[in-house]
């Protein structure tokens, strides 16, 4: 069983010419709404790669957060699992370029109200060699409190400590496998070339590490040493939503499959790429078909 402790919110996507400059208005093109929120984004995935999963996060209680327990239902996830706040419902507003890059500004006020004692009793329900995955928009308090629930009961971790929040870094002895992109690492002292930047992170705590790196692949970092698997080269369209396609995968290779950790980076680079052909959030992830057809045996 995996537990994927976040967030979820209400996606809003516009394209744009270029970004805009400060005090300089923009047009942009018409609105998409869909599903969206890291910690939704990575469980759907998940339950896509056929792992059990629960996903506990915190939605207001109005029409948005209606609408995100009735998406959730829609692909297994129940409205049970969700906590209903006071808060409304989280938002995120993303510009995609031309060249299919996103910039992001999110709101967090549902997602930090789940508070350390919460974060802790979600995970008290499961077991030994179950899986915990988190993502960073929940308190640094509450995403310490899982971490150590996890760590007492035997728990296997996955941070995705993306957005960044000082203290973090002071987490990465909790957890199993860290993966994050060039920017965070750089931001959790992991600067260099990616392969020294990898081997950093383990030496600040972490088991296992991944650090993608867009286009040119990923490098992996565990006891063997360290390891480059490169990309599938693809036309994008737009990358939102790749990064979480592939924590989504590569979790469910790991700890469901069991597969060696360079075939399970190849196979969540694989899904990855076939996102990033396509326009959207949860619109652009691959089916469960699809990611059958990428995870070997």
């Amino acid at each position: 069983m995996f537990l994927v402790l976040g967030n979820a919110t209400v996606d809003e996507s516009m394209t744009v010419e270029a970004w805009p400059s400060p005090g300089q208005t923009v047009v942009v093109g018409p609105p998409r709404r869909d599903l969206g929120g890291k910690g939704a984004n990575q469980a759907l995935v998940l339950g896509r790669t056929g792992a059990p999963v629960r996903f506990v996060a915190a939605i207001g209680r109005d029409a948005e957060g209606d609408w995100i327990a009735a998406r959730l239902a829609a692909e297994g996830l129940p409205e049970s699992d969700l906590l209903r706040v006071e808060a409304a419902t989280d938002r995120s507003m993303i510009f995609v370029n031309g060249a299919g890059e996103n910039a992001i500004a999110s709101t967090t006020a549902a997602a930090c109200s789940i508070e350390p004692a919460m974060a802790a009793a979600c995970v008290a329900r499961l077991g030994p060699g179950d899986g915990l995955l988190m993502q960073g928009n929940l308190t640094l308090a509450a995403t310490r409190a899982a971490f150590a629930a996890a760590r007492q009961t035997g728990v296997r971790t996955v941070f995705n400590p993306s957005p960044v929040q000082p203290g973090f870094a002071d987490l990465f002895a909790l957890v199993d496998l860290l993966v994050l992109n060039e920017g965070e690492a750089a931001a959790f002292g992991g600067a260099g070339a990616p392969e020294e930047a990898a081997q950093a992170l383990r030496r600040a705590g972490a088991g296992t590490v991944v650090l993608t790196l867009g286009g040119r692949g990923a490098v992996l970092a565990d006891d063997a040493g360290a390891d480059h698997v490169p990309a599938r080269p693809v036309p994008v369209v737009d990358t939102t939503g790749a990064g979480d396609t592939f924590m989504g995968v590569l979790a469910a290779a790991v700890l469901h499959r069991g597969l060696p950790l360079r075939a399970a980076v190849a196979a969540a680079g694989a899904a990855a790429a076939l996102t990033v052909q396509r326009q959207g959030t949860v619109s652009a992830f691959p089916s469960g078909e699809e990611i059958a057809g990428l995870l070997p045996g």
